[in-house]
């Protein structure tokens, strides 16, 4: 980890704060955050507030309804603009339906506030939305408030996190900030990926799959989808262990070595372990979004449903870390707003 000088950050679409969980690590400090969802703006106290020693944090609310001149100065926007308009598990209206247009609230602030950095996140579909218009004009948007603009689709397998998480990242610079030629070079992939079992260290005996478990298990198996593939209960049971099972809607599938995407709408996730299968807690699910056990342990009167939804709606922390880290490395850092 470089040794980067303070800067101020505002954390927007939040979720839970895994962008924040990132720059505080690199020494950066929140002075504010937007989140709409009530429950995922509790759990982001519950995981931030305790390093401001209880303090509040700026909660600046529905980000539609900012003034962007009340803004709070700073330096790097951190944001995971909606998804839902360009995923291909959503309707794909893109800049037709409100959700849509936060792009442009962001671009809003960008261009009041003028911070020197961001990083902004969305999902692969993006790319493909209304044959690339819609991902050129958000680069012709953000380019327009004054930023260079450089994008790419990453996963987060590539920084050394073992789950199969694709997602498009921006990164914009203050274009008085670097030359006029200067192009971000998005982090090399990591050689090595970290071993599942560190994620998965749940023993709660809760957790492991019932005999009805199994009994709808046995059904879903046999269902019009799977019913060709002939895997059985007991061949799921006898996989290498940290397996993991995706039981999809459509099919089932298996990941040996990584987990699949974390998604927030859809928990059927199971791996195998010691001859038996178990569920994904709510837990394994925050760790394998990058959040570490000191922040595991900040989890209170959470359920499961909840945190494995948060953290299918969040980012990598070790993905924005790594991305922050080498930008600061690449374009000069002027000294924090006043």
């Amino acid at each position: 980890m470089i040794a980067s000088p303070s800067f101020r950050f505002l954390d927007f679409c939040a979720g839970i704060g895994a962008g924040h969980a990132a720059a505080v690590k690199l020494g950066g400090e929140c002075v504010g955050y937007s989140e709409i969802d009530p429950k995922a703006k509790r759990t982001y106290r519950m995981l931030h507030e305790l390093d401001t020693l209880w303090e509040p944090l700026l909660d600046l609310g529905d980000l539609t309804k900012i003034n962007p001149n009340d803004v709070p100065n700073f330096d790097v926007m951190l944001g995971g603009f909606p998804c839902q308009t360009f995923s291909i598990v959503g309707r794909r209206e893109g800049f037709s339906d409100p959700r849509g247009q936060i792009i442009f609230a962001l671009s809003d602030i960008l261009a009041a506030k003028k911070p020197n950095y961001f990083v902004l996140e969305n999902v692969k579909g993006l790319m493909s939305h209304n044959k690339g218009e819609t991902l050129r004009q958000i680069l012709t948007e953000l380019e327009s408030v004054g930023y260079n603009v450089d994008w790419k689709l990453v996963s987060s397998v590539d920084f050394g996190v073992p789950q199969m998480r694709e997602r498009v990242y921006f990164v914009g610079v203050r274009k008085d900030l670097v030359n006029a030629d200067f192009e971000f070079a998005f982090p090399e992939k990591a050689k090595r990926i970290k071993n599942l079992r560190s994620y998965l260290r749940s023993k709660d005996p809760k957790y492991a799959v019932s005999e009805t478990g199994y009994a709808y298990l046995k059904k879903y198996l046999n269902n019009k989808y799977n019913k060709e593939s002939k895997v059985t209960v007991d061949e799921l049971k006898a996989l290498p262990d940290f397996t993991m099972i995706d039981t999809r809607q459509s099919d089932l599938r298996i990941f040996k070595k990584i987990a699949p995407t974390l998604r927030s709408g859809r928990h059927g996730l199971l791996y195998a372990r010691e001859g038996q299968l178990r569920k994904l807690s709510g837990l394994e699910g925050l760790a394998l979004q990058g959040f570490d056990t000191k922040f595991q342990k900040r989890i209170q009167n959470v359920s499961d449903s909840d945190l494995l939804h948060q953290a299918g709606n969040a980012f990598t922390v070790d993905v924005v870390h790594s991305l922050l880290e080498n930008l600061f490395q690449q374009a000069a850092f002027p000294a924090a707003c006043a």
